[in-house]
């Protein structure tokens, strides 16, 4: 949970922010509040926050004065500030201090809540690589334009935020590039597993924008995925498509003659600058499709004509796979995954990735239901899905699900684990009564066992704590629920196991990588997007 402080000298603001946003679903918590920026900067003084959320004109010390202070104490600190006023020149002093986003009073609520999660998501993906941290990048223009582009904010503000920052919108049609930088085909052991080291992404970054804006031919930027966006602009759809597609060529190949590949595609032209996300939605959509197509090939809307049916995707047989691995089958299992895996038509790759994700989680879960101690058990998923992610053919994807699974015949293969027969009732107890509060202090009363003796035994025949192993249960039930069911995540977090919403989400992040209101999205995207294919 990132940690929100709010300064406003009006109690209304203050107590209404306060009661209205729903912070923890925003992955926040409200850590404070002051009514002036001298009383705030007492409090955060020695401490800091994550996100502060400011009034801009106060009667102690105003909003800007206030950042200015807190800047150098707290580099990390991430600023959005609140205005009665539409005054540029304070606008202007807030992007050299470098804020997020500044908000008209009355406060639009839903760009407040959009404004605090695209800043918490940023704050989140700081390990990623940061084409945004580079100097030139103004922060709020950066913030505008991944507005624009996802269609998150409202068309007269839009026209009024483009004129300041000098990006025209008097244009006839826009189109979106997207640009992703790939891996070699073959990449030395120890590689990153698909997007290269730091300094080759700002490479990329810093010539997109150099090739792009020198001329004056698009805006460039970076998406909160970190993709490179180019913006095109032109007069008619024609030779804005002709343009932009010339355009990425030069770029493409400026960056093959410093052994980058990258992938592009170009969205549909549209008319005005309002249909920019509808093109930008498309190049995104587009890059999907790079493992059914020729490397070096710039993917456009107008040369992906649809088919007359999309292909029938059956769902996959989870039930059938597990009776073949069970059965110790490899040819069974590899004709299998060699029917899942017979793809005739262009689909997107997230389709094939998703699917050999499920079948490699499948494996896993199979083997961990019978073989707790063994390696494919307790291996960390980052070392199952580095080869998986890294592969670019789909014959690469069947060949790596095919490994995993013979290697999860070869552990079922071996005798029976002997769990103790203490540790078969842990076991028990945590699969059917998880919801209920359990610990290896309760559970050594019931079993008669001393607490600190279960906890080494669990783990030694297990190999994973007994807290690792609880967490984990609750965790997979959560997911169910988020998944089958419309239940709130505070309902859910009862309902597996945790009284405290706040610990369910920091479990839940821990365990799932995601917040459960993230993981909710994203499964109902998967769904959309089966529904679409």
């Amino acid at each position: 949970m990132r940690s929100v402080f709010i300064v406003d000298d009006e109690p209304f603001i203050l107590e209404g922010l306060n009661n209205v946003v729903e912070w923890e679903e925003l992955g926040t918590t409200l850590c404070g509040k002051a009514y002036d920026g001298k009383e705030a900067f007492e409090q955060l003084r020695e401490t800091g926050c994550d996100i502060l959320i400011t009034d801009i004109m106060m009667r102690e010390m105003d909003g800007l004065e206030l950042i200015r202070r807190l800047k150098p104490l707290h580099p990390h600190m991430k600023f959005i500030v609140l205005s009665g006023y539409n005054e540029f020149n304070y606008v202007k002093e807030g992007m050299k201090l470098g804020i997020e986003n500044y908000l008209l009073k009355p406060v639009n609520m839903k760009e407040l809540a959009e404004t605090i999660q695209s800043t918490v998501q940023k704050m989140d993906n700081a390990e990623r690589p940061a084409y945004w941290n580079a100097e030139e990048l103004d922060i709020l223009r950066d913030n505008v334009m991944n507005r624009w582009a996802t269609g998150r904010i409202d068309p007269a503000e839009l026209k009024n935020r483009l004129e300041f920052l000098d990006i025209p919108s008097d244009r006839s049609c826009y189109a979106a590039a997207v640009v992703r930088e790939i891996a070699e085909m073959e990449e030395p052991a120890g590689a990153t597993p698909w997007y290269k080291a730091e300094a080759d992404n700002r490479e990329v970054y810093f010539l997109c924008r150099e090739m792009t804006e020198g001329g004056g031919s698009g805006i460039c930027f970076c998406d909160t995925e970190g993709d490179i966006v180019i913006v095109y602009a032109g007069s008619d759809p024609e030779s804005l498509q002709a343009g932009s597609l010339e355009r990425l060529e030069q770029i493409r190949h400026a960056l093959k003659g410093r052994k980058i590949d990258v992938m592009m595609t170009l969205g549909s032209m549209e008319s005005g600058y309002l249909g920019m996300p509808q093109s930008y939605s498309q190049a995104k959509r587009l890059q999907e499709y790079f493992l059914t197509h020729e490397e070096g090939e710039i993917i456009t809307a107008s040369r992906m004509s649809p088919p007359d049916e999309p292909p029938a995707w059956a769902a996959l047989d989870t039930l059938e796979y597990e009776k073949r691995l069970l059965a110790r089958n490899k040819t069974a299992v590899d004709e299998y995954i060699d029917q899942a895996f017979n793809v005739k038509t262009a689909v997107p790759v997230a389709r094939i990735h998703n699917m050999a994700v499920e079948l490699v989680l499948c494996t896993k879960q199979v083997v961990k239901e019978n073989k707790l101690n063994f390696e494919l058990a307790t291996s960390g998923y980052k070392q199952l899905f580095t080869a998986l992610f890294k592969a670019q053919t789909i014959a690469r994807l069947a060949q790596h699900v095919k490994f995993i699974a013979h290697a999860a015949i070869d552990y079922l293969s071996v005798d029976e684990d002997e769990f103790s027969p203490v540790v078969k009732q842990v076991l028990h107890q945590i699969r059917t009564k998880y919801a209920e509060e359990m610990s290896l202090k309760t559970l050594g009363h019931e079993f008669n066992v001393h607490p600190f003796y279960l906890g080494q035994l669990f783990q030694k025949e297990t190999g994973v704590s007994f807290s690792d192993y609880l967490n984990s249960h609750r965790i997979k039930q959560a997911k169910a629920l988020l998944t089958d069911t419309p239940m709130k995540t505070s309902e859910i977090s009862r309902r597996v196991g945790y009284l405290e919403p706040g610990y369910f989400y920091r479990q839940f992040k821990k365990y799932a990588g995601v917040s459960p209101t993230e993981y909710r999205n994203r499964v109902k995207m998967s769904a959309c997007r089966d529904e679409q294919a």
